[in-house]
């Protein structure tokens, strides 16, 4: 009936990748687990890679991490037409997506292991990222404790401006 919400994807995503070889894994393209909502951030849409659309400075369609420290991780993403809404620029909902997805990422950075659950998050868009261009994303760990993770993540455009920001909080339950 529905072939694709009846298959489980075998791809390895970013959670189970850092869990295994650690939080400088994250580095490079963006791995999701297959069909999820989180997979335009990989720049396959139907199995095609968009090649044709904005690449980051290392030549991938999708999002690329470019740095990986404690507490601390950035990324390019370009802006391709799957991520753009009716105005041709970045979509809100995909906004959240990158809010929710840096701050797990920068989580990671402390803890491999540990991933968390989502409790809140919120978003604040202060200027348009445009169709073509290639963001950057940062997410940063503000307090990492035992029980709960608070992560903030800005994406900026090529010059510096600040385009959008996050708050992102999860639990880590036992």
């Amino acid at each position: 009936m529905f072939p694709s919400l009846l298959r489980r994807s075998t791809a390895v995503g970013y959670i189970a990748r850092a869990k295994a070889h650690g939080a400088q894994s994250l580095l490079g393209p963006f791995q999701s687990t297959g069909e999820r909502f989180d997979h335009l951030l990989r720049g396959v849409v139907d199995g095609v890679f968009l090649l044709h659309q904005a690449v980051s400075s290392h030549g991938t369609a999708g999002m690329d991490c470019v740095k990986v420290e404690d507490g601390h991780v950035e990324c390019q993403i370009p802006i391709t037409e799957a991520l753009q809404n009716s105005y041709g620029t970045l979509h809100g909902g995909c906004t959240a997506t990158i809010v929710d997805v840096l701050g797990t990422m920068a989580l990671l950075t402390k803890d491999a292991t540990r991933p968390g659950v989502s409790v809140e998050m919120s978003q604040s868009f202060l200027a348009p990222a445009k169709g073509g261009e290639v963001i950057v994303a940062r997410g940063e760990v503000v307090k990492y404790g035992r029980t709960l993770g608070f992560t903030e993540v800005r994406l900026f455009d090529a010059k510096g401006k600040l385009l959008a920001t996050g708050k992102h909080t999860k639990a880590f339950p036992s």
